[in-house]
């Protein structure tokens, strides 16, 4: 009966519109509140400390700093710059500026780890661009939002790092893991891309000779190095995620001052102070579910769930997709962070114990995750390429809603075929 009165207050307070973190944990409180008037009271003191205990983590220092590095990107020209490398590999080819906008968000993937921050970087300087050309402003924001949500899968990842502390799985494994699923997401909305381009009509981009290409890549081609310098430090045991998040830090600051030339003290404050907001943000979050979760799992959730799922059957893939048609339903209501900090705590003992392995299930866990943000109400991405937009959300959902279908497919690909997200980390880290 409290358990379900949990679950029945976190989602009123949900949409009454109480911000996430503070419906988790006024959720919790009223729950620990009720609890002493059973035979089994909680002790209060669990609050403070599941609160503490949520944010107690090396890994998760990593973050802030992840989120500077992309602050101080979105704030001077590395944007611009990675759009314009864009534009010379691919703007000339069918698809046009839709395949700019792909890559591009490719580009910035791997050095903001952020699906929201993609989208709203690469919507803000693309959207008008792609306006002007002749395509659907719709269709703008909706390829925009989807190609973002290559942010979460391709290194560094934000969400891998969270689920990586509340897991206890290797976020190194989880980085190299996500590097094939990254690039299947790229080259199938690609595919579509040009396919809708060319039935369509769209405007392809005037092919830049060879002079002007190698101008455009050389002047992008450092940004580049933030990626390259993630993965590195992992496979070559140089340094943790966190050590790792610093460097970065320090190239991008290095790549501002001494290569572009536009990081000035004053843009430098505003990303920290950025940065700072996001993070706190994020953490409180964390810290919250960690209490939500702690309080489900002692109240038997995991034992309810898994008799469920056995219920319906032992077959490990029948018990996947089951998983995902719930992730992706509750990804309509809910934000993916505490949506995964909620559940990894039950979905992995359980999954694990039918052989499932953690690194695929991780993988799987939050693409479903990401595509709550191209799914209303609550998408994310939606609502930031909106407002980019200055459109309504179910209009930018109809524009991506092709893209959207595809990466579902990527979705059931990577679900029953494993190797594609084990082979690098097997191959490198095992």
């Amino acid at each position: 009966m409290l358990l379900t009165l949990l679950i029945v207050l976190l989602f009123l307070f949900i949409f009454l519109g109480m911000d996430i973190a503070w419906s988790i944990g006024l959720s919790s409180l009223i729950y620990i509140g009720l609890t002493q008037f059973s035979p089994r009271p909680i002790n209060p003191v669990l609050f403070v400390q599941e609160l503490t205990a949520g944010v107690d983590s090396f890994t998760l220092l990593s973050i802030p700093m992840f989120i500077l590095a992309g602050e101080l990107m979105s704030r001077t020209s590395v944007v611009p710059r990675l759009i314009e490398m864009a534009y010379a590999f691919v703007g000339h080819k069918p698809g046009g500026l839709g395949n700019v906008c792909i890559t591009a968000n490719l580009f910035m993937a791997g050095t903001s780890g952020s699906a929201v921050a993609d989208a709203a970087a690469i919507g803000t300087a693309m959207v008008p661009q792609m306006e002007q050309r002749g395509y659907p402003r719709r269709y703008a924001a909706g390829i925009i939002s989807a190609a973002a949500c290559m942010a979460p899968i391709i290194p560094p990842s934000i969400m891998f790092i969270l689920l990586g502390a509340i897991a206890n799985i290797s976020v190194g494994q989880l980085f190299m893991a996500g590097i094939i699923p990254g690039f299947i997401m790229y080259f199938a909305l690609t595919a579509v891309n040009r396919w809708l381009a060319v039935r369509n009509g769209f405007e392809r981009g005037e092919k830049a000779g060879w002079p002007e290409r190698r101008r455009m890549i050389l002047r992008g081609l450092p940004a580049l190095g933030a990626p390259v310098i993630v993965v590195l430090t992992k496979v070559m045991g140089i340094a943790t995620p966190t050590e790792s998040a610093a460097i970065v830090v320090l190239y991008v600051m290095a790549l501002g001052v001494f290569f572009y030339r536009d990081l000035s003290l004053s843009v430098f404050v505003r990303s920290a102070m950025g940065a700072a907001m996001t993070s706190a943000a994020i953490m409180m979050t964390v810290a919250t579910s960690q209490i939500f979760g702690t309080l489900a799992i002692m109240a038997g959730v995991g034992t309810v769930v898994e008799t469920g799922l056995r219920a319906i059957s032992e077959n490990p893939w029948i018990i996947l997709l089951i998983v995902n048609i719930a992730l992706i339903i509750l990804g309509t209501v809910m934000e993916p962070v505490p949506l995964m900090l909620i559940l990894s705590p039950i979905l992995f003992p359980m999954l694990g114990a039918m052989g499932i392995d953690p690194i695929h299930l991780g993988v799987v866990l939050v693409f479903n995750l990401v595509l709550g943000g191209v799914t209303p109400p609550v998408g994310l991405n939606l609502f930031i390429m909106a407002r980019v937009s200055r459109l309504p959300m179910m209009e930018v959902f109809r524009g991506g809603l092709p893209f959207y279908l595809v990466l579902y497919a990527v979705l059931m690909l990577l679900t029953y075929v494993p190797q594609l997200t084990l082979f690098i980390p097997e191959l490198l880290m095992r």
